[in-house]
């Protein structure tokens, strides 16, 4: 028995050195790819394939499967080494947790997630992945937007059916009024990370100060209470009461609401209009785009580029996270940019011409913007707003 005990624990040492080492080789290889060229990186993408290499990755949002069809039209002798699987934000976590270092046949080489605090807290801190952004970039991607590095931005928009004319909202406090009830249509924040950060983000001291202020103009009062901590906890109780979860996903939502009920109002992606069917696309209207709603209209979020920190295939990741940065790569055919509602981290990317949106800078005040370090922060404090949410979303 001793035996037997001693050889278990030589195979589990021998795999975590093995783990460990390979890890180590991921890293430094993806040092070096940040100084490489495009023409480089394929070269050296090209003898890991034929080494036997396929790059699996994971994304949460369907485009990337296009980006990656592009990207081996790009560089044909990676043709059908690049497979895509998208995963659900609930399940992305636990599904790279338990696939990353296992061993497992074609276990994922990268991925494209949501949710940056997640990323980071069980991922990054324990190196279960690592961080790839090119040099190249530096001066085209701000600073904030590398490490993790963000591929593409996503909003979720207010978006109501005009059927019978405007809404007139024009604050955002009007949503927690009676009226409101059961006619706002939004995911299950506390079965969708981003919604979550979302209402989260609104305790921040930025938005709790813009809250305020929204409801001073709203009621033509201070705000005072002596049942919430702030205005945006007051806004949160009254929007969440209101909220309609009938539809359990955005291109629900954006169906639902186009095909529905005279203004009814949704909170969804705004790409999911393309799942609209063409006859009922009239019957919405983004109401940013009607009024400069006091204090926001929506929310934007960041997807991200993670390695697996034991890939065979670190080149060919930072190849393809560098087509994902590009112009070419972003904009290409059916690709992020040839829909409203993507936006790339990369500031000489421009929306096209003739098509319903605005480039990223036009939200920036309009929407709230998820931010990684407001919400890792919070430290025990998270668990607190997460209760008070919850406890509202299951009444």
């Amino acid at each position: 028995m001793k035996r037997v005990l001693s050889l278990v624990l030589v195979l589990i040492l021998t795999c975590a050195i093995a783990l460990s080492a390979s890890a180590e080789g991921v890293e430094d290889a993806l040092k070096a790819a940040s100084a490489m060229t495009n023409e480089q990186l394929y070269e050296k993408a090209q003898a890991e394939i034929a080494a036997g290499a396929q790059l699996n990755f994971y994304s949460t949002t369907s485009f990337a499967e296009k980006a990656a069809a592009n990207f081996m039209e790009a560089y044909p002798a990676l043709a059908g080494k690049v497979v895509y699987a998208e995963i659900d934000d609930g399940e992305t976590y636990t599904k790279l947790t338990n696939q990353i270092g296992s061993g497992v046949k074609d276990s994922p080489d990268m991925a494209l997630v949501q949710n940056g605090p997640d990323l980071k807290v069980n991922l990054l801190e324990d190196g279960l992945s690592l961080n790839y952004f090119p040099a190249a970039l530096a001066e085209v991607v701000p600073e904030k937007y590398q490490d993790p590095a963000v591929v593409t931005f996503i909003n979720s928009l207010m978006i109501y059916n005009n059927k019978e004319g405007s809404v007139g909202v024009a604050n955002v406090w009007q949503l927690v009024e009676p009226e409101w009830s059961g006619k706002v249509f939004f995911k299950d924040p506390t079965n969708e990370t981003v919604n979550l950060n979302f209402l989260i983000m609104l305790t921040s001291p930025e938005w709790t100060e813009k809250m305020t202020k929204a409801y001073e103009a709203f009621y033509g009062k201070a705000w005072e209470s002596t049942e919430f901590a702030s205005a945006s906890y007051q806004w949160i109780d009254g929007f969440l009461k209101n909220v309609n979860y009938t539809f359990t996903s955005a291109s629900k939502i954006a169906t639902g609401i186009a095909s529905g009920a005279a203004g009814n109002m949704g909170i969804f992606v705004f790409s999911k209009l393309r799942k609209v069917d063409e006859n009922d696309r009239g019957n919405l209207t983004v109401l940013q785009f009607e009024n400069d709603v006091d204090c926001f209209s929506g929310f934007m979020y960041n997807v991200y580029a993670t390695v697996c920190k034991d890939t065979d295939c670190p080149y060919a990741c930072a190849l393809f996270i560098n087509w994902l940065l590009s112009e070419e790569g972003f904009a290409g055919s059916k690709s992020w940019n040839s829909s409203q509602g993507y936006y790339s981290p990369n500031t000489t990317i421009l929306k096209p011409e003739g098509l319903e949106d605005q480039p990223y800078v036009y939200w920036d005040g309009k929407l709230v913007f998820e931010d990684l370090d407001y919400i890792d922060g919070l430290g025990e404090s998270y668990n607190d707003i997460y209760r008070f949410i919850n406890v509202r979303v299951s009444k």
